[in-house]
């Protein structure tokens, strides 16, 4: 019988906890989100380089201690109506999240369990990878046919066995889009739900959204964040449309207080300013052509943009003009993977910091012989 003291728990080693970890969180890779560095020209995260209207600013300064004494709303009523309002649907069609990765939680919560399939159109949000993870799903990833320099959806997705489809439209990081008569034809082929990620579809053609089809099609989720147009990234917030029986379903899976008062206010005064909205939206998409003309002087190529970004084809120097940029304190997005090693994804920035971004590639493209 061993009788040596045992240590101390301060004294144990990590491995003592770590072993307990499920096996495939400690294989899995985590998600990656974006550099944040401080003091830099950001254009890496696709956030919106303006601030959220003067409207939310204002609402936040009268937030009163007894919002913050007490739980805030479970269904974030008042957020919820005001999206119904704002987007032509009904309130029950409507559910709240802690920022649509929160909406995208839920869904896999619900949908999802030991044995089931989610698939989705690749590359994409990494997010959809790391949660299929965390679930204990098995994740299909299913390549874009890339045809010149489109990104067409792959007609065989709806043959995937999965219970559930995932796609960004516009896709991130491709920024392209996929056309409303396709996304229905996949919804009525599909022997499951199908969740459409509008993170991005204010930047894109007025006709792309999916929402107007929410009663024509029971299977059909669609998702939206105040992280882009609304520029509340750090308040997040995200937007779930769907049937009203499924919402119905999905309040059950959702942390009870999934969404603080605080953002639920805010939101509520974002939807209402349609007007600011609209002038933020135009003012990125004309920073996006200023972005697009310098990249096409550069040589690049690109697929047509429908978000707040432009994916270009660089060239096998992009990681080296990754970090040349980096070390200038401009930060844009790579990936060290098969698909996109070659290429950049360069965030719209206010007119100063495009310019700035324009001419440090500018000068630093010769010496990298790209």
């Amino acid at each position: 019988m061993d009788t040596s003291p045992r240590p101390q728990a301060d004294q144990l080693p990590a491995t003592a906890a770590l072993r307990h970890l499920r096996p495939e969180i400690r294989a899995m890779r985590g998600y990656t989100p974006g550099e944040q560095v401080r003091d830099c020209i950001k254009l890496n995260t696709n956030e919106c380089p303006w601030g959220p209207s003067p409207a939310v600013a204002a609402a936040l300064r009268t937030i009163s201690d007894e919002s913050m004494r007490l739980y805030p709303n479970p269904l974030a009523q008042g957020l919820r109506t005001a999206a119904a309002a704002r987007f032509d649907v009904q309130p029950s069609q409507v559910l709240v999240g802690n920022g649509s990765d929160d909406c995208l939680t839920i869904l896999y919560r619900a949908f999802l369990g030991a044995g089931s399939r989610v698939a989705c159109p690749w590359p994409t949000y990494g997010l959809y990878e790391t949660l299929a993870t965390l679930q204990g799903v098995e994740l299909v990833q299913v390549d874009y046919l890339q045809r010149g320099g489109t990104w067409e959806l792959p007609s065989i997705l709806a043959r995937q066995a999965a219970r559930m489809v995932v796609i960004a439209n516009p896709n991130n990081p491709s920024s392209t889009l996929v056309d409303v008569t396709s996304l229905r034809q996949l919804a009525y082929e599909l022997d499951g739900i199908l969740v459409v990620d509008e993170a991005y579809i204010d930047f894109a053609a007025t006709d792309a959204s999916m929402l107007p089809y929410l009663d024509r099609h029971p299977n059909l989720v669609v998702l939206r964040t105040f992280s882009k147009s609304y520029s509340l990234a750090g308040a997040r917030l995200g937007l779930l449309f769907a049937h009203p029986e499924v919402v119905t379903q999905l309040e059950k899976v959702k942390d009870s207080y999934n969404v603080n008062a605080i953002s639920q206010c805010l939101g509520e005064v974002a939807l209402q300013d349609r007007d600011y909205h609209r002038s933020l939206v135009m003012r990125i998409l004309a920073e996006r052509a200023v972005l697009e003309q310098a990249c096409r002087g550069f040589g690049w190529s690109f697929p047509p943009a429908s978000a707040n970004f432009v994916l270009c084809e660089v060239g096998e120097r992009a990681g080296d003009l990754y970090r040349a940029l980096k070390a200038r304190r401009i930060l844009v997005r790579w990936w060290d993977t098969p698909q996109l090693r070659t290429k950049l994804r360069i965030s719209v920035g206010q007119p100063q910091w495009n310019a700035a971004f324009i001419a440090a590639v500018a000068e630093l493209l010769p010496g990298l012989g790209a």
